[in-house]
């Protein structure tokens, strides 16, 4: 059922029972419009206190052009239709003595509340209503000039509006004026990057990509030019060769600590619901901090404030919906949910998903060379659900609520057969999020806005695993408590520049409780409060566009401080060229960490922890980077080289599988390279080609007394893609090929005794073998077809790995305990996976 045919039933419920009570058979104009416009495409706009006692016997059916007769005989008003959608409502002295009039976006054709309308002569001031309406005396002489954030301001004559025909007033955007958009579109249709460098996703329009059905968050991310997965999982994205935990990713403001389903295979972030995504690599806003990587943006706010976007959808994997609308003109809801199926129907696709987890694990005795025989049986369900409102207060203020709610569980039955012998032992893991913010927005006037969020975010994860060589149990839990709020001031000085100032408080808690069945091997509580202050000023002047921030950032627990400035220049001579140079400074005091690798079941090996005064410190980085963009004929050019540095970085926290795996050292990371973009569009088709290279070293100088090659290095990665859309019919097809990633070999087939007689492997120098390189090839297709004029149907199918790749993306090793052998475990790419969709939009 539509939200509009609900509230429609709601609305007569209560009609009903307020004439039951009443006992006659009127309702309340106001009452009538809203089921009007729930049953309709049309729009009223009018003044509530001259219609709140207007009451009609009967609310009228039929065509519009009835629907509008009938409510001007029965209420002696009158309704001026001023576009297809929408109509005015005014009373007849309003007529003769006044004229009103409905301001509207340009692009879009909506109304726009809170518009300054400024009288030059008499000095006075009036806003437009929440229908973006507004009335002026039929006999003012005077010059508007009206003005809103975000929009061109707009000069007219009183006497020139009066005399034209139309009572409908267009404002343009200025399309993000300070963030101008280069091309039109970056890979496929909806991705686009922006003057600041930053490449921006909305996800609503987000054309296919190769080997996607749906607009996944956080795999777009990876097909971005400097992004890469390692293993093929969105939980561990590096960007410019940092890893996953250096990542700082905001969902309408607040950090996630968790990012990823089906143990990052796919995203925690459902991708029907309508958002936008930004995503920074260098010359980070100043407002962000505690990351000294990449910034993930999503936002799913409604755009423009529209509402009634309902639909949902289902895949092999999940089912999920999600729906908006409006409860009165001021305030709006939007909820989302999404539940998978794989507890009650276990298609292909998971099953395919389920191997690579579990299955594609090879593990070898390198002593016999022989495979140990491992099996498991795993029943596994994940679930996300957002609820967002946002409350209009006056015309000047509002109230934005978000909450999200993420869930993973999983129980694992494991059995291992060595010498005819079978051990069967069960492992439970749950990992939950739960996260809510509160902004209350002011615009003071058309320069000066503020904004003041609170926000409040816990994480847990709770295993219990029973080892199955050595008969041991596990028991573990970590938590996250992130609570804090930001204070920001925007004024706009001009249409050209724009000055932010703010301040943000973040107090965060983290528990991390290790026990086995004899004793409790670790437990720690950690809590950290940092203090920000930020300010950034952004100004395009002619040719050249200027950004600049400083954040000052102390860690009260550390009595540190640290000053963080960001910068971008970009110089656009003409239509075709634009250069840039940009870099950045950041800290930052969170760290995922290994603590031991058979943590549970080698799936989840990291835990979140707090920098300290001892072996974890602050992590600090030095970026700096320069691009340069060619566009002509429909062709699109980059090429972007860049430089970082992170230091004080701890090895715990870079995922060593080899002779420094239990290290606890420090050290810094220096990575350097450059990424590449061709692309070229004709009308429907796209097809592009990145290729990114870099140099990726580790100096850790109490582990090795030279640099050495870096955990997160992939020397060479390469992607095209080939994409036609039409808007009706896509189809994409695209391949990667990455070099190899680098491991360690034993330098024995048979482990040794260390100092203290215990067996250890005796490991060649780091990082010094590497893997095969890969290949794989990916498609995806899809068809859009309206039903009716408010029903859309969409439906699609998609391939990973399209020839069925069988290559190595991982491989470590571990002493078998209880033969005291040395197993090799190889870990294989996601094989051949299907997947398809139907959606409904309506």
């Amino acid at each position: 059922m539509s939200p509009k045919i609900f509230r429609f039933l709601i609305l007569h419920l209560f009609s009903f029972i307020s004439w039951s009570q009443s006992g006659n058979n009127t309702i309340s104009l106001a009452d009538a419009l809203h089921s009007i416009e729930a049953k309709t495409a049309i729009k009223f706009n009018y003044i509530e206190q001259e219609i709140q006692h207007i009451t009609l016997s009967y609310i009228p059916n039929g065509a519009i052009t009835h629907i509008i007769d009938d409510l001007e005989k029965q209420t002696q008003l009158v309704f001026t239709k001023v576009s297809d959608h929408y109509y005015v409502i005014q009373t007849k002295k309003e007529i003769v003595n006044a004229s009103c009039f409905l301001v509207l976006d340009s692009l879009h054709k909506q109304p726009l509340a809170n518009v300054q309308i400024y009288f030059k002569e008499s000095l006075s001031t009036i806003f437009t209503d929440q229908t973006g309406r507004f009335c002026i005396p039929n006999m003012t002489k005077d010059e508007l000039v009206l003005s809103l954030l975000g929009y061109q301001d707009l000069t007219l004559s009183v006497q020139t509006l009066l005399k034209k025909p139309a009572t409908e007033i267009l404002m343009q955007p200025k399309l993000l004026e300070l963030e101008e958009v280069e091309v039109v579109q970056l890979l496929t249709r909806g991705i686009q990057q922006q003057r600041n460098g930053s490449y921006k996703v909305h996800s609503k329009n987000t054309g296919l990509l190769p080997g996607l059905t749906e607009p996944d968050v956080l795999q777009t991310l990876q097909q971005l030019p400097g992004a890469i997965s390692l293993d093929e999982t969105i939980s561990n994205i590096s960007l410019r060769g940092g890893t996953n935990d250096q990542n700082l990713i905001l969902w309408n403001g607040i950090r996630m600590y968790q990012s990823g389903h089906f143990f990052g295979l796919i995203s925690a972030f459902n991708p029907n619901l309508s958002q936008s995504i930004t995503v920074f690599k260098n010359a980070t806003p100043a407002q962000y901090g505690q990351s000294v990587s990449g910034t993930v943006l999503i936002d799913t706010h409604l755009e423009n404030n529209l509402a009634n976007e309902n639909s949902i959808g289902v895949n092999l994997l999940n089912v999920d919906f999600n729906t908006s609308f409006n409860t009165s003109k001021n305030t709006i809801w939007q909820f989302s949910g999404r539940r998978s199926t794989t507890n009650f129907y276990q298609s292909p696709t998971y099953k395919s998903y389920l191997k690579r987890i579990f299955q594609n694990t090879t593990i070898t005795n390198l002593f016999l060379d022989e495979t140990v025989a491992y099996q498991s049986t795993e029943d596994f369900y994940f679930y996300d659900l957002t609820a967002q409102v946002h409350q209009k207060i006056g015309n000047t203020s509002s109230l934005q609520i978000n909450s999200i709610f993420i869930g993973n569980d999983l129980d694992v039955n494991q059995t291992i057969t060595e010498n005819t012998t079978q051990t069967t032992e069960n492992s439970t893991l749950k990992q939950h999020t739960l996260a809510a913010n509160m902004t209350f927005s002011k615009q003071w006037n058309t320069k000066l806005a503020t904004s003041l969020t609170g926000h409040f975010n816990t994480y847990q994860i709770q295993s219990h695993n029973l080892f199955i060589e050595n008969v041991r149990e596990l028991a573990q839990e970590s938590t996250v408590e992130d609570k804090g709020f930001i204070l920001q001031n925007t004024y706009k000085q001009n249409s050209n520049v724009t000055y932010t100032v703010g301040y943000e408080l973040s107090d965060i808690t983290m528990n991390n409780l290790n026990k086995d069945n004899t004793m409790v091997l670790n437990n720690e509580r950690q809590n950290l409060t940092t203090h920000s202050l930020f300010s950034q000023a952004t100004a395009q002047l002619q040719k050249l566009y200027f950004t600049a921030g400083l954040r000052q950032s102390y860690y009260s627990s550390l009595k540190r401080y640290y000053l963080e400035p960001r910068f971008l220049v970009r110089y656009t001579p003409n239509t075709n060229i634009s250069v840039a140079l940009q870099g950045e400074m950041k800290s930052q005091a969170t760290h995922q960490v290994t603590q031991q690798e058979e943590d549970f079941l080698g799936l989840e090996k990291k835990r979140w922890t707090l920098a300290n005064e001892t072996d974890l410190p602050v992590s600090y980085s030095h970026q700096i980077s320069t691009s340069i963009r060619f566009t002509n004929n429909h062709w699109l050019l980059t090429a972007e080289p860049f430089f970082k540095n992170v230091q004080h970085i701890n090895s715990k926290a870079q995922g060593f599988n080899n002779q420094y795996e239990f290290e606890n050292a420090l050290g810094m990371y220096t990575v350097y390279g450059i990424e590449f973009l061709a692309q070229k569009q004709w009308n429907t088709i796209t097809a592009w080609i990145n290729y990114q290279y870099n140099h990726n070293k580790y100096s850790f100088k109490d582990l090795h007394h030279t640099s050495f090659t870096s955990n997160q290095e992939v020397p060479h990665a390469l992607r095209s893609g080939f994409i036609y859309d039409d808007k009706q019919w896509q189809f994409g097809i695209g391949a990667t090929y990455t070099s190899g990633r680098y491991y360690t070999q034993p330098a024995s087939r048979v482990p040794v005794y260390d100092a203290n007689q215990n067996l250890v492997i005796s490991y060649e120098n780091v990082n010094t073998s590497q893997l095969n390189n890969y290949l794989q090839f990916n498609s995806s297709a899809s068809f859009t077809h309206s039903l009716s004029k408010r029903l859309t149907i969409k439906l699609g199918v998609s391939c990973l790995n399209l020839f069925n790749s069988s290559e190595t993306i991982h491989k470590n090793y571990r002493i078998n305990s209880q033969n005291s052998t040395i197993q090799e475990i190889n870990v294989s790419a996601l094989e051949r996976t299907f997947n398809g969709f139907i959606r409904l939009y309506f």
